[in-house]
């Protein structure tokens, strides 16, 4: 019939447009094609034609065709949604995710239609930093789609967006092909996003039905954050039962006696650990920070020096038994350890950093800049480097200088009193006294503290749990 018509009147747009449907649902594509282009040669602004033409182009694998005639259909018609579905798609494949997300939120839900068009368009929006955007477009899922809401909870967590997260693992517990997988990172998000409470709630069952130690490990940190310390204890106890090969447990455990300050319980574990991983290193250097806390400064180093020898591939060791070192007042000994550890790990930031704190002891001002200095330029986030190289420019007259690196430490770490007090100094010899106010007010007790040394054995545990 539509032929019939065409031959009668082939200027008829509508017929043509028409016949090129019937051609594109009869699966002759080609020839549909056909159609659209005659009626575009018409009128290259007839929109129902380059609508159907380019969806006729997405059909026969033509993207790139495609995308121009959606491209002009949206300069005729700004707000039509499949251009601007079948746009988001193209930006999606391509990688733009800041333009694919604008064109899914104006294609009037047409992303939210299948599974694999919603997680194309929330992989955009956490790709351009739009996470409510992807936690909005996730709440469409269905239900009961167990694996779709594990993955949907997995890309929120990633974006630190743990409340939204855990609600989509809570669903992919009903039906997930992985029951742990599922409750494991329901507690673990619960803990990132600091609800110690339901963490616990969520993880107790989970560890009677599969006692793993990671799980206890973790719960672990949820009973501790939650002011349960004994429960904390119990689960890292109940960690190295079930995997007393595993030395992130032992050293966890020993962590949380270290931050109780229970010294004798934390060496009873690392005697425990070390009849089971002889060779664990990080556990040695931690019962040497132990010993260094409990001032028993010649037990420390004789377990950095183990360590040492037992690993001499990290620089952990080296700077532990600097540590110890400079405890004892002997800024020169750990220079000779540090210069060593350099030699061997010359693109590592702490040694640098602990290699300036040595050389400011010693009076070696000069040198002690150049290594802080190439501390920071390793790890430009380094924030006790940044804070020494800041007070040793303060000393020598360089105010400028001292300003700038207190004012980046406060900006990656807006908690650091003792920066905060430092650059009080810095603006009230500057006359600006508000400002100096402020930051004094933030310090807090940092003045009682400023000129103590940069690093401790205490400072030991945090590396060695950043190296595990």
């Amino acid at each position: 019939m539509l032929q019939d018509l065409l031959a009668k009147t082939p200027a008829d747009l509508k017929a043509r447009n028409l016949l090129g449907i019937a051609l594109l649902n009869s699966g002759r594509r080609e020839e549909a094609a056909v159609q659209f282009r005659q009626a575009l040669q018409t009128d290259p602004n007839f929109q129902p034609a380059l609508k159907n033409l380019a969806l006729d182009e997405i059909a026969l694998g033509q993207q790139a065709a495609a995308v121009q005639h959606f491209e002009k259909l949206l300069a005729l018609s700004p707000h039509d949604p499949v251009a601007h579905f079948y746009l988001g798609e193209s930006c999606f494949r391509a990688g733009r995710f800041a333009q694919a997300i604008e064109h899914y939120q104006q294609s009037e839900g047409l992303h939210l239609q299948t599974p694999e068009t919603m997680m194309h368009a929330a992989k955009s929006a956490i790709e351009a930093k739009r996470g409510a955007v992807a936690a909005e477009v996730f709440s469409h899922l269905p239900a009961d789609a167990a694996d779709l809401q594990f993955e949907a909870g997995t890309l929120l967590a990633g974006a630190n967006l743990y409340d939204a997260s855990a609600r989509h693992f809570l669903l992919a517990q009903n039906g997930y092909r992985d029951p742990y997988a599922a409750g494991f990172n329901l507690v673990l998000v619960y803990i990132d996003g600091g609800n110690y409470a339901a963490a616990i709630e969520a993880g107790e069952p989970l560890a009677r039905r599969f006692p793993k130690a990671e799980l206890y490990n973790l719960l672990s940190r949820a009973y501790e954050a939650g002011g349960r310390t004994r429960d904390a204890y119990d689960a890292l106890r109940a960690a190295t039962k079930i995997d007393p090969r595993d030395e992130s447990n032992y050293l966890d455990l020993m962590s949380l006696c270290v931050a109780h300050e229970n010294w004798d319980l934390s060496l009873e574990i690392a005697a425990i650990a070390l009849e089971n991983l002889p060779h664990s290193y990080r556990v040695r250097i931690l019962r040497g920070a132990v010993f260094g806390m409990k001032g028993q400064l010649p037990e420390a180093e004789s377990e950095f020096s183990a360590a040492a020898r037992q690993a001499p591939q990290d620089s952990v060791p080296g700077i532990a038994l600097a540590v110890v070192r400079l405890e004892r007042k002997q800024p020169e000994q750990a220079v000779e350890v540090l210069r060593r550890d350099r030699a061997d790990h010359p693109h590592d930031y702490r040694v640098c950093w602990f290699l300036g704190e040595a050389l400011h002891q010693m009076g070696a001002e000069k040198e002690a800049m150049e290594a802080l200095e190439e501390s920071i330029r390793w790890n430009p986030a380094a924030v006790p480097a940044r804070l020494l190289l800041g007070k040793i420019l303060a000393a020598r007259g360089d105010q400028p200088g001292a300003r700038r690196q207190f004012e980046e430490a406060l900006k990656l770490d807006p908690d650091n009193a003792g920066a905060a007090y430092q650059l009080a100094l810095i603006y009230r010899k500057a006359g600006n006294m508000a400002r100096a106010q402020e930051l004094m007010s933030k310090a807090g007790k940092a003045a009682s503290v400023s000129n103590e040394p940069t690093v401790t054995t205490r400072d030991l545990v945090k590396i060695i749990r950043a190296d595990k």
